[in-house]
């Protein structure tokens, strides 16, 4: 018997069928010199792999529409534009010109100087390669070139427990959802794309597991989600042992189906608001048949992406009433456009920034693209007629945010009253604390709003001084750190004092791991994507009482290591 240690991303436990997935487009690449009259073909080639694979990601990204709920239509978003992007197509054709190489050899070569290039221009663009290398590999697909596939039959029929070397989002939704008991990699991290699809799965995931030299198909393996080992070839005394805590974690979670159409509560009866973050109109869907607290975050970016134009007045009306009326009276809270470097619609152009992750973002982009907001904002005063619509202002760092915002909602209700349309004279304000500014000025802030979202993505990486998703981040940072928790502490006291609000909807509370400590904090509501809102009610529903001491504990940890054995043990 093989113990492996590795970092977990998603909690459970599996025992089941090794099965490795090979990525191997970038083995495949056929490399060859060509003549010069066959240039013109090699580009016509070029454009329509480029052709087949947008095809290729609009059919996967309404697939994961119907799969997971959260960033689906956000990741592939993002790939499309890598393949938009001019620059790189310019250098791919440049070469087959130029080069006098085949269309793969030149779509291999370009992307990797683009990689190179940006990685060292702008720290923003770490978070991105491994998406780049995605899109890359997606395109040489379109050739005609291997995909990723199973090297063991055996994943083809059953559910296994898939290993590879690193995760990708291409590999995550093309293996179906049943034939996956967890995923296990060599490399990864919290924040990736892929990892947050997979968690979407609600399987065991772990990465940082030295897969290559240790693991085979068909080994018989268990994997721990909670203390991240991977035993290969378990002893029967391991396999007797996992197998009883299987049972207990089986049994577990058909107490929490007797009681899913419950409100969300502890095993103490405290009530817990337990809401939905919306990324794509297809996900409201999901919430059908489920319990919840109503949408603590509607994302509106996937409105303005994938267009030439902005979305018109009409467009977003239908489109927030539609969701209002799906969620049935329950409120429904709609952030404004967050705009940031990995979500700028084509149309919408910035001046050049040296760090856009503290350029133009929030409300300072209120200043370029006034009447795109005022659209917004009127739709959404329109649609609030029809339920309970609240507002949510992104990256508020002062008073003087919070009032230009106000402003706005003056002006489209001015603009409104002029028109004759029908609108709501009063919608509920609140404000994304995703700033160390926003936490420690909260108690003058709060005042002015009725209530508030904690953003604990951009939270953390503004706290840290380092861009989220960052690998650097994911080998030296807790997604937990110390500091977060501080500034989260905060914003709950300020909340309990004014008796406001206090809501969290950003990566961290997708943990269930994470809820003994959110709640020791104070916290009780929170907004988290629609697959996870049943093992996180089951994870209250056996919470017995708030441990005071485990603040305390992470508090005095040192290491990312130490925060892990504190929530994974």
């Amino acid at each position: 018997m093989k113990i492996l240690k590795g970092v977990v991303a998603s909690s459970g436990v599996v025992i089941g069928t090794a099965c490795l997935y090979a990525e191997k487009v970038e083995e495949e690449i056929p490399h060859y010199v060509i003549e010069k009259d066959r240039t013109k073909g090699e580009i016509l080639r070029l454009e329509e792999a480029i052709k087949k694979a947008k095809e290729t990601m609009g059919s996967m990204a309404r697939a994961a529409e119907k799969l997971f709920d959260k960033r689906a239509s956000e990741i592939f978003s993002a790939h499309v534009l890598i393949l938009d992007d001019p620059v790189l197509l310019e250098r791919m054709k440049d070469l087959i010109n130029t080069k006098l190489v085949n269309a793969e050899h030149a779509v291999s070569d370009a992307f990797e100087e683009y990689v190179k290039t940006y990685e060292k221009s702008e720290l923003h663009f770490s978070e991105l390669s491994h998406d780049v290398r995605d899109v890359r590999n997606r395109l040489l697909v379109s050739f005609g070139n291997l995909a990723g596939h199973f090297e063991c039959p055996v994943g083809e029929r059953q559910p296994v427990i898939v290993v590879s070397k690193r995760l990708t989002t291409s590999m995550v939704l093309n293996i179906p959802k049943e034939h996956v008991l967890s995923f296990v990699t060599e490399e990864g991290g919290f924040t990736t794309h892929a990892t947050i699809l997979a968690r979407g799965y609600n399987v065991p995931v772990v990465f940082g597991v030295s897969v290559e030299v240790n693991i085979k198909c068909g080994d018989k393996i268990i994997v721990d989600g909670f203390d991240g080992k991977v035993f290969v070839s378990p002893d029967q005394a391991t396999l007797d042992r996992y197998s009883n805590k299987i049972s207990d974690i089986q049994k577990r979670k058909a107490v929490c189906v007797s009681v899913k159409d419950a409100p969300s509560k502890t095993q103490k009866g405290l009530r817990i608001k337990l809401k939905a973050n919306i990324s794509t109109p297809g996900e409201i869907e999901l919430l059908r048949g489920l319990q919840y607290d109503g949408v603590g975050l509607l994302r509106t970016e996937f409105l303005f992406l994938n267009k030439e134009t902005p979305p018109s007045e009409e467009e977003q009306f239908n489109m927030y009433k539609h969701i209002l009326e799906e969620a049935k009276g329950l409120p429904v809270t709609v952030r404004l456009l967050d705009i940031s470097p990995d979500k700028l619609p084509p149309y919408l152009n910035l001046p050049p920034q040296e760090n856009p992750d503290l350029g133009i973002r929030g409300v300072r982009a209120l200043d370029f693209f006034y009447d795109i907001y005022l659209v917004q904002v009127k739709a959404i005063l329109r649609a609030a007629v029809f339920g309970d619509l609240r507002v949510l202002y992104p990256m508020i760092s002062d008073m003087s945010d919070i009032d230009l915002f106000k402003k706005l909602i003056v002006s489209a209700k001015t603009s409104l009253k002029k028109e004759g349309k029908k609108f709501k004279k009063s919608i509920k304000e609140g404000i994304m604390v995703e700033t160390p500014s926003a936490a420690l000025l909260l108690d003058s802030l709060i005042k002015n709003v009725d209530f508030v979202n904690i953003g604990s993505n951009d939270l953390l990486q503004y706290t840290l001084a380092a861009s989220r998703g960052n690998p650097l981040i994911e080998k030296r940072y807790h997604i937990l750190h110390s500091s977060l928790v501080k500034l989260i502490e905060l914003v709950v006291k300020s909340g309990k004092t004014h008796k406001k609000e206090v809501c969290l909807c950003g990566e961290v509370a997708s943990f269930e791991e994470f809820y003994p400590l959110l709640l020791s904090v104070g916290l009780r509501s929170f907004s988290v994507a629609a697959s996870k809102l049943s093992s996180i009610k089951c994870e209250l529903l056996n919470h017995k009482r708030p441990d005071k001491t485990i603040s305390k504990r992470l508090h005095k940890a040192v290491s990312k290591e130490d925060v892990d054995r504190i929530f994974f043990r």
